[in-house]
């Protein structure tokens, strides 16, 4: 179709001459300007196309998400080494790198789509009882669908992790990693943060009335104003940074691949799904994988390493469908067992409670012309879409006021006035039942609105990944085994966190907007009193969700370590050249959003890889 012939000049001759040319100028412009979005200039050729069955490579590494791209730009910088890329997916979409549009890639050809086993105790207010987890198959993984929020979580998680027995994984051995990610384009930031790696941050102030007095209200209720990260004393407001590059996402295919795509010994190979890694039975080494390319089953090799680096989802699929995982659920399914580990165990997410709706007086925002919003972005990648609103302004608190380290973190979400589609879209991104979302809606009419999620972040219960089938096209089972903790801390600590929203919106600074917490239709719940105890753990077993941020799936622990899966090196126990690197190797959730830490473990391993083959230190 000609979509020019189906414009309608409303107003013919009114623009001649110069101002006819001016107008055309304008249109030519806008035009021009949406080729920055969605190009393919950005990324790596895609390899598939010249991948033959039994071609070798030095290394395998498998998904080119938060953690793969970081860990394959690593290996390649030794040009004597052929690095391959296997990814899943295809190229990002121009929507994808708008900012503002991180909740409309959910449930795309972007998204794996995966969704939660049904359960008694949770995701009781979502289709079918199930939860939405988004997860990024596509080229930059998971980057390409994030909050693209960069923090990297407390000195005490790190420690805590060298407490296990994870040697090297303390505070003070992984900030050196953080730092040689980052290409800090902030000025006035401290020189925790580095200036020349390949992750570009910045940070956008969202200027709203509301933001102000939120930030008023924090204060009032004793919390601090963080002008940065503090990894050792974390309490209190922060406007995180963000991986965006002049108002266009940056995910870590662009920053870690594509800026070294001339490298002639990088090889990205698209749409290419990996069915099993290939083990020497003989010696337990991994020599290849079995990847799906089009119509082909592959047999591509390794020569040194396979690393896995598919997520906390994929990863542990793709261990147990190739032989490496618990023995007697492989053995169900008729999988030759190679090693008998706990993979797909200690599965730990950061639930988020998207229950607490509240509606505003509208002079707590700012009026905006949306036509003008598309203008300045389209134009000048400026304005509202060229951000996420005030999702990176968040709260660390702690309920308990027992610890300088937070338990709970807020994530925000506004709506402007007379947004009422996109309450709707965002909210039916996590999978709503229709009653829900319609109650939304209604409640928003005529006010603007806000999402003050409460997101756990140290959750004390525990899911697990398990297989379908033995076929790789079918999707792992995820059962999340949110509110599943035997003595109830989980339910607890969000009913506290709950209770501090509350408090928070009485403070004064946040009494002169009127705020109104939205009752959303929760026929089940009504049983109770409105807002009582009992009333908000209903609503959190019907609303509470994910953050996107699943772990732990490979735990990583030394060798004594029963419940792990690598060491930590990374390296799978009992199973020669085979690592995993992403946030599955997590042995504890980190008390903050995932995406650095995942890339952080990206770089680490990419060290010790080369540490090992090179034999040498490598200095940071």
């Amino acid at each position: 179709m000609d979509i020019g012939s189906s414009l309608v000049d409303t107003c013919p001759g009114n623009l001649q001459g110069i101002s006819g040319y001016l107008f055309i100028s304008l249109i030519n412009s806008l035009v021009q300007s949406k080729c920055k979005l969605g190009s393919r200039e950005a990324y790596n050729e895609d390899y598939s196309s010249q991948i033959r069955d039994g071609d070798e490579f030095d290394f395998i590494v498998i998904g080119s998400g938060s953690a793969g791209s970081v860990v394959a730009n690593k290996l390649s910088e030794n040009d004597k080494w052929k690095v391959l890329v296997l990814e899943a997916g295809g190229y990002p979409s121009a929507v994808s790198d708008i900012p503002a549009l991180l909740f409309y890639l959910q449930g795309t050809d972007e998204d794996w789509q995966y969704k939660t086993e049904p359960s008694k105790t949770s995701c009781l207010g979502f289709k079918n009882e199930q939860c939405s987890w988004p997860r990024g198959k596509v080229f930059g993984g998971s980057s390409v669908l994030n909050g693209m929020l960069y923090i990297k979580g407390n000195k005490r998680d790190y420690d805590h992790w060298a407490e296990l027995g994870n040697t090297d994984w303390d505070w003070e051995n992984v900030k050196q990693h953080f730092k040689k990610l980052e290409n800090m384009q902030e000025e006035n930031v401290s020189d925790q943060y580095g200036r020349e790696g390949l992750m570009k941050l910045s940070r956008v102030h969202a200027d709203e009335p509301f933001v102000e007095s939120l930030r008023e209200a924090f204060t009032y209720l004793g919390y601090r104003n963080l002008q940065e990260e503090d990894p050792t004393n974390p309490l209190g407001t922060l406007e995180g940074f963000q991986c965006i590059d002049d108002g266009i996402r940056y995910n870590t295919a662009k920053a870690f691949l594509g800026k070294v795509k001339e490298r002639p010994n990088l090889f990205t190979s698209l749409h290419s799904f990996v069915n099993k890694i290939l083990i020497d039975p003989a010696t337990k080494t991994a020599i290849g994988v079995e990847v799906k390319i089009g119509e082909k089953i592959l047999k591509v090799k390794a020569n040194k390493e396979i690393i896995l680096s598919a997520g906390s989802i994929n990863s542990p699929q793709i261990l147990m469908l190739s032989g490496i995982g618990p023995k007697e659920h492989l053995e169900n399914l008729n999988i030759k067992v190679f090693k008998d580990l706990p993979v797909g165990y200690n599965l730990e997410d950061h639930m988020l409670n998207i229950g607490t709706l509240v509606t505003f007086a509208p002079e707590a925002f700012n009026l905006k012309n949306n036509q003008d919003e598309l203008y300045k972005y389209f134009m000048y990648q400026k304005g509202d879409l060229a951000s996420v609103g005030i999702l990176n302004f968040w709260n660390f608190f702690n309920t308990k006021n027992d610890s300088q380290y937070p338990n709970v973190q807020n994530h925000l979400v506004a709506f402007p006035l007379n947004d009422e589609n996109f309450v709707e879209y965002v909210f039916s991104s996590f999978g709503e039942k229709e009653h829900i979302l319609k109650s939304r809606v209604h409640a928003v009419k005529g006010r603007p609105s806000v999402v003050i999620s409460n997101t756990l972040l140290n959750p004390k219960s525990k899911g697990r990944i398990t297989l379908k089938s033995n076929d790789p096209q079918d999707k792992p089972l995820i059962n999340s085994g949110y509110f599943t903790d035997e003595n109830g801390e989980d339910l607890q600590t969000f009913l506290e966190a709950i209770r501090f929203v509350e408090n928070l919106l009485e403070t004064p600074p946040m009494k002169k907007f009127d705020p109104q917490i939205v009752k959303v239709d929760l026929p089940d719940c009504d049983q109770y009193e409105y807002r009582s105890d009992d009333y908000w753990r209903c609503s959190l077993r019907h609303l509470a969700s994910t953050t996107y941020h699943p772990t732990g799936t490979c735990k990583m622990g030394p060798a004594g370590d029963k419940t792990a899966v690598v060491d930590p090196e990374l390296r799978v126990h009992g199973i020669k050249n085979l690592r995993v690197a992403d946030a599955s190797i997590m042995p504890k959730i980190v008390s903050a959003n995932t995406h650095a830490p995942a890339m952080m473990i990206g770089h680490k391993a990419g060290i010790m890889i080369k540490e090992r083959w090179l034999n040498e230190k490598i200095e940071l």
